[in-house]
């Protein structure tokens, strides 16, 4: 029963993770949206010609200027400034949120963001088998630390060190390998298509 009443919370927890940024999305693309078409009916206002448009059009150019406003950010986004700014930001603030640099790193993974070095997917000896884990820094005397997610929710787990000599790469993407925690295993195939031998025993 208390096995049955853990795996209820933790996969509650991991719906709610799931969902929190899509709702988080959905919010700002909504707002986005009402703030576009405020805009573009001030604009209107003034140009008579405009007046006579559309719902569907005017829905069209609101979705343009959005458009338009995200590909700004994009191009600033690659700025010198911008760049000090955000890691000033991440340094003095987002830094402190519990787990921001793995839910940042998770991001990447997923976007396939090519700019952000990914944390490499490792195995590690535990209980008598091999878990998965996110080698997340190295220390003096060949140790690393190693953060190991649950299964389904991948969000939380636990900091382990082991000796550098002791962690098998996983040679896959942050991405994949979460995804496979979620689903409590269903797809490992992926993840040990490479498996070399003799690490059965290492």
């Amino acid at each position: 029963m208390k096995t049955i009443a853990q795996f209820v919370r933790t996969t509650i927890v991991g719906g709610l993770f799931f969902l929190a940024p899509i709702v988080v999305l959905i919010v700002i693309l909504a707002k986005a949206f009402d703030y576009a078409k405020k805009i573009l009916n001030a604009v209107f206002g003034h140009i008579p010609a405009a007046s006579d448009l559309s719902a569907g059009a005017a829905t069209a150019l609101a979705i343009a200027l959005i458009a338009l406003v995200c590909l700004l950010a994009g191009l600033l986004a690659h700025t010198g400034i911008a760049q000090r700014l955000v890691n000033l930001l991440e340094s003095s603030l987002l830094s402190k949120i519990p787990g921001y640099d793995y839910l940042k790193q998770e991001s990447a993974s997923a976007l396939g963001v090519a700019e952000i070095a990914e944390l490499p997917v490792v195995f590690v000896p535990m209980e008598g088998g091999w878990q998965l884990g996110v080698q997340t820094g190295a220390l003096s005397g060949g140790l690393v630390s190693i953060f190991v997610p649950g299964a389904p929710n991948p969000h939380s787990g636990s900091v382990f060190f082991f000796s550098k000599d002791t962690v098998r790469p996983a040679g896959v993407k942050l991405a994949v390998a979460l995804n496979c925690l979620r689903r409590c295993g269903a797809g490992a195939s992926s993840l040990a298509a490479d498996w070399p031998a003799g690490r059965e025993g290492a």
